[in-house]
């Protein structure tokens, strides 16, 4: 019997959807045993929502103009900045690098629009999680038994911190998605499930960050567009005062006590390295020092007085990095681009559950981002790409209707 043209003109357009459906699968875990894996994992996801989109017509890339051209900004400016950089050679080679993943995250972000399949997708994600949960349990009990045998370093507990945000950023919009398609008890379960592997994790973070992500989704949920847009304002505001206000944390009574008092001595060298990182971003808060410069600012690789460097690798501040990097310019171009994500949440024709679970996510991301790690690392942009793909796919499912299914699957 002859295939039906139809059929023949579609097949072809089905393998990118298979591969998605397997990297959505690997995330988690490669997450827990090689956390640097995301990023190479990210860029063969983009590739596959390019394929998957670029055929799919115009309509569904006019959404997303405004990111990509902020985005292509950013790259320009960067590009630029390697006129003045500390280190001009790494400058270009991190312009075009994150070219090539924003690149990734638009074709991810298009292709969320052209899945045939969204429930097999999120099928593979809840499998994807179960065996990162179990993955996770086993590395922090055996002290890292899994990867002990390839790899040269020790296994220390916050090696499971990538996992650990990755979770806070997941939890509550798949928890809401179950809810939406009438799962409640599958959606307990899951969400009891992600919060305690979390909370046993060691990571501060991700706790914070997920502590951040509730309050405002239940702003959200009371009033989702004033909420989202004075989210915009707030975010707007707090990149572009940044260099005023974390480097003068460390003068404030309250907040030097209490880092000098808490256990882990990262929160006290946190308040040194912003304060290092505001001096440095007061000599060229036009045109920073150059785009991926922080590792070779002067003075950064001097220690306190208690030892470790003014200024290890970057920040620990999303804010601070784009302004110590990129000046005034490139904070601008940043702020643009978080607001956008905001406005753009206000205006999604989602259930005010689901829209105010998916501003919880975007809240604990920019928690995270303001307090951990660099923002230009590959592993943690390309996570928060590949969640923000996941949850544009749990936005079109939540708007469709439920069909008759099987009791505890993911309709």
């Amino acid at each position: 019997m002859s295939t039906p043209p139809l059929a023949i003109e579609q097949a072809p357009a089905r393998w990118p959807e298979y591969g998605l459906d397997a990297c959505v699968f690997l995330l988690l875990p490669v997450l827990v045993l090689t956390p640097r894996g995301a990023a190479p994992l990210a860029a063969i996801a983009g590739l596959l929502g390019l394929a998957l989109a670029l055929p799919a017509g115009l309509t569904i890339w006019r959404k997303l103009v405004v990111p990509a051209v902020l985005l292509g900004a950013l790259i320009a400016w960067g590009l630029v900045s390697s006129l003045w950089a500390v280190d001009p050679e790494r400058t270009l080679e991190m312009a075009v690098r994150l070219a090539a993943l924003f690149a990734a995250a638009l074709g991810l972000a298009a292709a969320a629009e052209a899945l045939a399949a969204p429930r097999r997708l999120l099928c593979w994600l809840a499998a994807g999680l179960a065996v990162a949960i179990v993955l996770a349990a086993v590395q922090f009990f055996t002290q890292g038994w899994l990867t002990n045998g390839f790899s040269k370093r020790v296994f220390i507990a916050p090696a499971l911190n990538q996992v650990e945000n990755a979770l806070a950023l997941l939890l509550l919009p798949l928890t809401a998605l179950l809810i939406e398609r009438r799962r409640p008890w599958l959606a307990a379960l899951v969400a009891v499930a992600m919060a305690l592997t979390l909370f046993d994790l060691v990571g501060t973070s991700a706790k914070a960050g997920i502590a951040a992500g509730v309050a405002v989704a239940a702003l959200l949920y009371l009033a989702r567009r004033l909420i989202a847009r004075l989210a915009a304002i707030v975010s707007v505001v707090a990149i572009l005062t940044a260099p005023l206000t974390f480097p003068a944390l460390t003068e404030v009574p309250a907040v030097h006590d209490w880092a000098a008092g808490y256990w882990k001595f990262s929160a006290r060298h946190r308040l040194e390295i912003w304060w290092f990182t505001g001096n440095r971003i007061a000599e060229r808060p036009m045109l920073g020092w150059g785009l991926d410069s922080s590792r070779a600012i002067p003075g950064g690789s001097d220690p306190t007085p208690e030892g470790p460097p003014w200024l290890p690798l970057h920040p620990h501040n999303g804010a601070l990095q784009i302004w110590l990097e990129l000046g005034l310019p490139g904070a601008l171009l940043f702020a643009g681009f978080i607001a956008r994500l905001w406005l753009s949440l206000a205006r999604a024709p989602w259930p005010r559950l689901f829209a105010a679970a998916a501003g919880g996510s975007l809240c604990a991301s920019q928690t995270i981002g303001l307090a951990a790690y660099g923002l230009w690392e590959e592993w943690w942009i390309g996570t928060q790409f590949l969640m923000l793909f996941l949850i544009l796919v749990m936005g079109r499912l939540v708007t469709q209707p439920i069909p008759e299914t099987p009791r505890g699957s993911i309709s």
